[in-house]
């Protein structure tokens, strides 16, 4: 139906056109008493002609003014659907201008306008983060993000995240900031409240592998380690020496200066241990006052030195502290092949015993 009835439309204008043309051509060919009516019917075909081309003009403009006013209508719908709202701001002079999505966003009336004291107040912070994103982006030509907090009328902090786009011009002088703006607070709420549950899981495995009165690792995670350590010495054939140590005559000092004294006295022992470890090392609680020492790539005669070491740094160390002094036993077992965990703790922890039995206070290899 439109075609035809452009068709017609455009064969009235066409007649509009032809007939003052032929008018004015008889006023020529037949002069005398004619000539005047001629041309004034010439004269009002042309405005006829004129006039029906305004008036096509005028419904053309219209249909599309009309079909602008949809699609306008549709891209508003689906931005307050999307929670998306659209921002530009015009640099030279500085103006802001927004969607109706905006004022939404921010927590505004409708139709309220982006004016600078109107951001200042939805924004004290965010307007200063906003302009710091957007100078330090001044020449990019791709699009990049940013994100700025406001303050919502009635839910208080919000955090809104932009993908924001420079436009140009000739020149290569920014003009205007073209922005996508949505509210990404509950996403950071959700980012947060997941941060916080890993957090709280990672303490309480850390807690949960802690020795708590020493700070170094328990039973279960030295033993967990030392399961690790002996599948990484097979895979690489990186020797491993353990040493099992103990302090010497623990029950003594426990009934002699009590248990407060007994644990402020394994809380410095671990303390010194810790501090004669390498980088790659592990020492943790067995229990009671037994430790072990885990010391990937270390062979059997370097386990003995580092023992003795360690030996002589306790005996030592607490001397010189507020505590009673002590001295400790160990003994040092390097893995062989077809060793288990449980079996190189077991070889490590007789030689613990063989210098107990040999008089404490010394260091003794595995057999």
């Amino acid at each position: 139906m439109r075609a035809s009835s452009g068709s017609a439309f455009d064969f009235v204008a066409v007649l509009a056109w032809a007939i003052p043309l032929v008018l004015a051509a008889c006023a020529v060919l037949i002069p005398g008493e004619i000539e005047y009516p001629v041309l004034l019917l010439a004269s009002l075909a042309a405005l006829t002609a004129l006039s029906y081309r305004h008036l096509r003009l005028r419904r053309a403009l219209a249909r599309e003014a009309e079909g602008l006013s949809r699609s306008v209508e549709a891209l508003e719908a689906a931005e307050g659907l999307a929670g998306i709202g659209r921002w530009c701001i015009e640099l030279e002079p500085r103006r802001h201008l927004w969607s109706e999505e905006m004022c939404r966003l921010a927590g505004l009336e409708p139709g309220t306008a982006p004016t600078r004291q109107t951001l200042l107040k939805i924004m004290p912070d965010g307007l200063h983060q906003l302009e710091t994103t957007l100078c330090a982006h001044g020449a990019d030509r791709e699009s990049y993000a940013v994100e700025f907090e406001l303050e919502h009328g009635s839910s208080g902090c919000r955090v809104l995240r932009a993908r924001a786009q420079n436009s140009f011009s000739p020149e290569g002088q920014r003009e205007q900031v073209f922005m996508v703006v949505r509210d990404v607070t509950e996403e950071y709420s959700l980012h947060q409240d997941r941060e916080r549950a890993i957090e709280r899981a990672k303490q309480a495995e850390r807690q949960a592998n802690t020795d708590p009165l020493t700070g170094i690792a328990n039973r279960r995670a030295i033993m967990g380690e030392l399961d690790r350590r002996i599948i990484w010495a097979r895979d690489t054939g990186e020797p491993l020496s353990i040493i099992v140590f103990d302090i010497d005559h623990f029950k003594t000092v426990n009934d002699r200066h009590g248990h407060i004294t007994g644990d402020r006295v394994i809380a410095e022992v671990a303390k010194i241990a810790s501090g004669q470890t390498r980088e790659d090392d592990e020492v943790g609680r067995i229990g009671g006052e037994e430790f072990l020492w885990i010391m990937p790539g270390c062979d059997g005669p370097s386990a003995l030195r580092a023992a003795e070491r360690l030996r002589w740094a306790i005996e030592a160390g607490t001397h010189g502290a507020p505590l009673p002094p002590v001295t400790i036993s160990a003994g040092h077992a390097e893995m062989r092949n077809g060793d288990s965990a449980l079996v190189l703790f077991a070889r490590a922890d007789e030689a613990l015993y063989e210098a107990k039995r040999k008089g404490r206070n010394r260091v003794s290899q595995a057999a």
